[in-house]
């Protein structure tokens, strides 16, 4: 079918100016959208790591601060203590899951587990993602992963940080023999860990629902980019306005003025005022209406 352009020139104007303010619109109303999505999963991303490196800090305290002066009070009070071991100091998983637990109050939508192969906690067995998790640590020698990762129907972030054996681990992660009497107390192990130092025994994992941040943010991307195109289409439709009442009437109250004249109608006058180029060819035109009236009145 053949196009028809418009003969009108305030659709020859009209409509490239709203097809430009509808694309305009909707180009920087998507990519708001857009931007918006991808700033909450960068922030989740900076969030998730903000936590594991709270993680990482605490464990270190824990093994080269806090562990070796438990060991120097305990050493220096033997026989007055029976304990062996102050799980709550000296365990750097047991240490940061209790603060963890404690910071989850105020941001719930974090989880922290501290997850490894054959564990003394029995509760920090890792399960299905988790396993795969320490398993691609192991097999590309990472220290890190970051993923979005299905579970349960859910989608999570995922950020994992290795935890690599060292020769201060095996004191309680290699041999029952060798652990100390409370932790055997406590979780009553059944079979030796067995840790090996340079090994990836497990990590510790950081997630967050992928879903809930995402749908908040298109929520907030979509109202954002609406808000956006409004701006837009609403400064194309103002200026239509605007080009409608100052050019396009004009110059269709001129064109029915000249016709009027062309039939010899001239005893009504051009009514349109102004000092613009409207105006000025409103002025010409009146002028002719006038020498023509006289003309006319001359030949009657």
């Amino acid at each position: 079918m053949k196009f028809i352009p418009p003969k009108s020139i305030r659709w020859k104007v009209g409509l490239p100016m709203l097809f430009v303010g509808l694309v305009s619109g909707l180009g920087v109303g998507y990519y708001t959208y857009k931007q918006e999505v991808d700033n909450a999963k960068l922030l989740a991303q900076e969030k998730i790591k903000i936590a594991l490196t709270f993680s990482k800090a605490s464990r270190a305290y824990v093994r080269e601060v806090l562990r070796p002066k438990i060991d120097q009070l305990l050493a220096s009070a033997s026989g007055c203590i029976k304990e062996d071991f102050i799980l709550e100091a000296q365990s750097s998983s047991f240490f940061t899951a209790s603060i963890f637990r404690a910071v989850s109050e105020e941001l719930p939508d974090f989880k922290l587990r501290q997850v490894a192969f054959n564990p003394i906690n029995p509760k920090n067995n890792p399960d299905e993602t988790e396993a795969k998790i320490i398993a691609f640590l192991r097999q590309n020698l990472a220290k890190e992963y970051s993923g979005v990762i299905e579970k349960g129907g859910d989608r999570y972030f995922f950020y994992a940080s290795a935890v690599v054996v060292e020769s201060g681990c095996l004191k309680c992660h290699y041999s029952i023999e060798a652990m100390p009497k409370a932790l055997q107390a406590i979780y009553k192990p059944t079979q030796d860990p067995k840790w090996e130092v340079g090994k990836v025994q497990g990590a510790v994992v950081v997630s967050m629902p992928f879903e809930k941040v995402i749908l908040r943010a298109q929520l907030e991307g979509l109202k954002n980019g609406l808000l956006v195109f409004g701006v837009f289409f609403g400064i194309t439709l103002l200026l239509l306005i605007v080009l409608d009442r100052l050019v396009f009437r004009p110059l269709e109250l001129l064109e029915r003025k000249a016709e009027e004249i062309a039939k010899g109608n001239v005893d009504e006058p051009i009514e349109i005022k102004g000092e613009d180029e409207i105006g000025r060819l409103a002025q010409a035109f009146e002028r002719m209406r006038v020498s023509i009236k006289k003309v006319m009145d001359l030949l009657k």
